[in-house]
């Protein structure tokens, strides 16, 4: 009888040491978050994010503001935690092979604001290199995020949204659009606008020469564009010598 409560007790004071062994090892891998300042938490958050530990996006709150800047096919205002990751963050991790893996550039606070930039890479579903800048102001309140804006490059974010999301080849682009390449000008000649091979545009207006250019691509009569700035439009053929765009029409200059 004595042996088996010497066992006993021997048992129970092994698992009691397992057990605050496991506590000191989490505690050393998430430090208590009460105790750390926005800044910090951050810089938490973000290294178990670049180390696939876990979404950076766990740090916002549940109603939580964020804001995509620019001009791209996922800018503008969430408001909640769900709407942003459902019509934001899925929609682009949709366009990616692999996980976007950052690199911190900078990370800086003031009274208000944490201010967190930071470089990020992926390959796309269609083998492509997908590269992008960030800058992300944040406002925290008790350990979470409630507000934030995105600063990025929208033009990469456009790229990856309108050419990876169509699947298309540059094979398949040309087939499509090659009879509409060529010169298109409005009834004044104010505006010329050269639709050039390899899914590149040049537009010229008035005395200004390539006053816009980007990629554009066509898709049956509708063309999208992306310009290089970023800006986003379309148009429709209304047949081979045609083109409205922009509330403006378009005639292909005969060669």
């Amino acid at each position: 009888m004595m042996c088996t409560r010497r066992m006993a007790v021997f048992l129970l004071g092994l698992f009691t040491l397992m057990i605050n062994s496991t506590i000191i090892k989490a505690q050393d891998v998430m430090p208590e978050e009460a105790s750390l300042t926005p800044k910090e938490l951050v810089a938490f958050y973000f290294d178990r994010w670049k180390n696939e530990g876990a979404s950076f996006f766990d740090l916002l709150e549940e109603d939580a503001e964020w804001i995509v800047a620019g001009r791209s096919p996922v800018s503008g205002t969430y408001h909640g935690k769900a709407d942003f990751m459902e019509n934001a963050v899925k929609p682009i991790l949709a366009q990616l092979a692999t996980p976007l893996r950052p690199e911190l550039v900078s990370l800086t606070a003031d009274g208000q604001f944490v201010w967190l930039h930071f470089n990020a890479s992926a390959t796309t579903v269609n083998g492509q290199s997908y590269k992008n800048t960030y800058v992300w102001k944040m406002q925290l309140k008790n350990g979470k995020i409630i507000a934030g804006v995105a600063f990025l490059d929208t033009y990469e974010l456009a790229v990856l949204m309108n050419k990876t999301k169509k699947e298309v080849t540059m094979d398949n682009t040309m087939q499509e659009s090659g009879k509409y390449i060529g010169m298109w000008v409005t009834e004044n000649g104010h505006i010329r606008h050269e639709l050039l091979p390899g899914n590149r545009y040049d537009e010229a207006r008035g005395s200004r020469k390539s006053a816009y250019q980007g990629i554009y691509k066509v898709t049956g009569n509708h063309i999208d564009y992306v310009d290089d700035t970023g800006f986003s439009a379309d148009g429709e053929f209304i047949d081979e010598r045609t083109l409205h765009h922009g509330g403006y029409i378009f005639y292909k200059v005969e060669e």
